[in-house]
C-alpha cells in the first residue's frame, strides 16, 4: 500500500481508493467520470452505462461523500459538467491507466501522487488561449506572484491551470460551451452587425462571465532582415516575388491582418503564401527566420525574440475571461499577477491594471 497525507490507495484484483473508511472503486470511477464529461448529462451517460439515472446519482453521491467533494455540476445551458476536481481526478486517473490493473510499483507511486494533487483544495483550470508570451511564460515559470504584495511565491502555475492554444474565436467558443473555465483571446473592432454575432460579445455582455482587459500588445508584421528594404508597409507584402506566412484562420492576428488587407485596398489572392498558416506568433516568427517566408503578422515580441525587422500596424487588447465561478478564485488572480509581471519585461506589451467587470 503506498500513503500519502490523509490518502491511501490499495491494489488488489482492481484499483481500490481508500479514505477513512470509505472505499471507491477507481475503475467504476473512471467510467462515471469520462461518460458523465463526454455526454454532459446524468441521463445520457446512464444509457451508455446501462443503468438509470437514479442508480447513477446514487453512486456519484457516494463518490462526493467518499472524497469530500463534489465531481459534478449543472450550468445554465450547459448541461452536466465535471467540477475542477473532477476533471483533475479524471486527469489523474487517465494519465496512469487505472483500466489496467494491478499496474508496477512506480505507476502506483505516481498515481497516488497525482490523485493527491487532483483531490486538494486547489482545482486545476482549463485554460484556452490565444497564444501570448506572456501568459505561456507565467504558467512555466514554476514560481507565481502574490496578488497581494506583486511579489514572487512558492505557487506553480503548471500544477493549478491546464493551458491550450487556438485561435480567439475557438477560445471563446469553447468558454461558451463549457470546454474551458477561463479563455485570453484579442480582437479587433468590428461593425455593429458583426459584433452582435461575435462569441465575446456575449462573454462581455452575460453575467454568467466576466471579461477583463489584462495587457496591450503592439501587433505587425515580422519582416526577414533580408527584406527589410523591401517591406516598408502592409501593401508590400503583395509585391511580387514576397513570400508570406500566415497565421490559422479564426485566430485574432488573422483577423487583423484581414483588416489591414481590406483598409489597404488588398486582395488576399495577391499575397504569395497567404494560405501558408501557422498556429502561433512564435511560428511564424521562426518561419521568417528560417528563411521559408519573407514576412507574416504577428507580435513585436515575436520579432524580438528571432532578431526580426517589425512592423508596427496597431495596438491591441488582449482580455482574460471566464465563467462566472471562477471570478474570485486565488488561482485567477495569481495567474493574472504572474501574467503581469512578464509582460512587464516584453516589448511591445503594456499592463493594464483595469478592473473586473
Amino acid at each position: 500500500m503506498s500513503k500519502i497525507p490523509s490518502l491511501a490507495i490499495e491494489f488488489t484484483a482492481n484499483a481500490t481508493l481508500r479514505i477513512g473508511s470509505s472505499e471507491v472503486d477507481l475503475v467504476e470511477l473512471t467510467r462515471c467520470l469520462r461518460t458523465l464529461a463526454d455526454t454532459q448529462s446524468i441521463t445520457a451517460a446512464a444509457n451508455v452505462l446501462g443503468v438509470t439515472y437514479r442508480t447513477l446519482w446514487g453512486r456519484m453521491l457516494s463518490f462526493d461523500a467518499a472524497l469530500g467533494c463534489k465531481l459534478i455540476g449543472k450550468a445554465r445551458g450547459r448541461g452536466t459538467q465535471l467540477t475542477g476536481k473532477g476533471r483533475a481526478l479524471l486527469a489523474a486517473l487517465e494519465r496512469h491507466g487505472a483500466l489496467f490493473l494491478p499496474p508496477p510499483p512506480e505507476p502506483v507511486a505516481a498515481l497516488t501522487t497525482d490523485l493527491a494533487r487532483a483531490l486538494r483544495d486547489r482545482p486545476l483550470l482549463r485554460l484556452m488561449a490565444s497564444h501570448d508570451y506572456a501568459i505561456a511564460r507565467a504558467i512555466n515559470a514554476r514560481r507565481g506572484v502574490s496578488p497581494a504584495s506583486g511579489q514572487s511565491a512558492s505557487v506553480d502555475l503548471s500544477e493549478l491551470i491546464h493551458l491550450s492554444n487556438a485561435g480567439s474565436v475557438d477560445c471563446v467558443r469553447s468558454l461558451l460551451q463549457g470546454d474551458a473555465d477561463l479563455a485570453g483571446y484579442h480582437h479587433v473592432t468590428t461593425t455593429a452587425s458583426e459584433r452582435a454575432n461575435s462569441p465575446w460579445e456575449r462573454v462581455e455582455s452575460d453575467s454568467d462571465f466576466w471579461s477583463l482587459p489584462i495587457m496591450e500588445r503592439e501587433q505587425g508584421i515580422i519582416v526577414a532582415p533580408r527584406a527589410k528594404r523591401q517591406i516598408e508597409s502592409i501593401a508590400d507584402i503583395a509585391r511580387e516575388g514576397i513570400r508570406f506566412v500566415n497565421r490559422q484562420r479564426g485566430s485574432g492576428t488573422r483577423i487583423l491582418l484581414d483588416a489591414w488587407l481590406s483598409d489597404a485596398g488588398i486582395s488576399p489572392s495577391r499575397i504569395e503564401g497567404y494560405d501558408q498558416e501557422e498556429f502561433t506568433h512564435q511560428a511564424v516568427a521562426a518561419t521568417v527566420a528560417a528563411g521559408a517566408a519573407d514576412a507574416g503578422p504577428g507580435l513585436k515580441a515575436a520579432a524580438a525574440q528571432f532578431n526580426l525587422g517589425f512592423i508596427p500596424l496597431t495596438t491591441e487588447t488582449y482580455r482574460l475571461a471566464g465563467a462566472v465561478d471562477t471570478r474570485t478564485h486565488e488561482t485567477v488572480a495569481a495567474l493574472i499577477a504572474a501574467t503581469h509581471q512578464q509582460a512587464a519585461k516584453l516589448p511591445g506589451y503594456r499592463v493594464l491594471a483595469a478592473a473586473r467587470r
